[in-house]
């Protein structure tokens, strides 16, 4: 089991020690496509490490209308606000993509927070990165276009959980742009005759990442170094 917990970047740089105190209350669970893990307001009862899975972090206005701002995949963890002592969450998070992930139970961590110095910094530095995404996913929603939005956001997909093929509908990816399906399905049309993606009914499948990533805006690039600098600060905390 310590072995797999390393599928994680976070958990990956834990001391041994730190892994062996964590594996007996560590839960492996199997996370389906647009399973709801929380809505805002409810009581947080989980912390999430994605091994292959990537949690959605967006915020639902009155009507239900949701827009994506942060995504954790398999370098961090949800929801790393536990350990600064919130009881409820602050956002709708959802599963965007399924697969596997370990869990630990909130109340549990209260009493192994002290024997676990390097996890604790390690998550609390994971929560600047989710602000930092934050910050950019306003941004590029403000200056830039759907297409390179799209672009931007299937490409962060990819990195975070290593796979290219993604069960998302046109639907349910104009929602997490904040576009219309009409706009997201015209900028995937112009994807596939390029060559950049392929796409059917409930699938996309990215074939050309670097000439896709060249439809991107520069969001792609900070949000990429957001997570290059936090792996590489974990990694001195042993």
């Amino acid at each position: 089991m310590t072995a797999e917990l390393e599928l994680n970047q976070l958990l990956t740089y834990l001391p041994t020690s730190e892994k062996q105190e964590l594996k007996h209350h560590m839960e492996l669970v199997n996370l389906r496509t647009r399973e709801e893990l929380n809505y805002t307001g409810s009581p947080l009862r989980y912390l999430y490490f994605p091994l292959q899975a990537a949690i959605s972090v967006m915020d639902m206005q009155q009507g239900g209308r949701v827009i994506e701002v942060a995504v954790v995949g398999r370098e961090g963890c949800y929801c790393p606000s536990i350990l600064a002592g919130m009881t409820v969450s602050p956002t709708h998070t959802i599963v965007q993509v399924s697969g596997v992930a370990w869990r630990v139970n909130a109340q549990a961590l209260d009493s192994l927070l002290p024997r676990l110095p390097v996890f604790t910094r390690a998550v609390h530095r994971f929560s600047a990165v989710l602000f930092r995404h934050a910050v950019i996913s306003v941004s590029c929603s403000h200056w830039h276009s759907v297409e390179q939005r799209l672009a931007r956001w299937l490409l962060a997909h990819y990195h975070q959980t290593g796979d290219t093929i993604f069960p998302f509908t046109h639907d349910f990816l104009a929602d997490q742009l904040g576009s219309q399906r009409s706009t997201v399905t015209e900028a995937l049309s112009s994807f596939q005759r390029a060559g950049l993606v392929g796409y059917g009914y409930g699938k996309v499948e990215l074939i050309d990442m670097e000439r896709l990533s060249h439809r991107s805006c520069e969001c792609l690039g900070l949000a990429t170094q957001a997570i290059q600098d936090y792996l590489r600060d974990i990694q001195t905390y042993k």
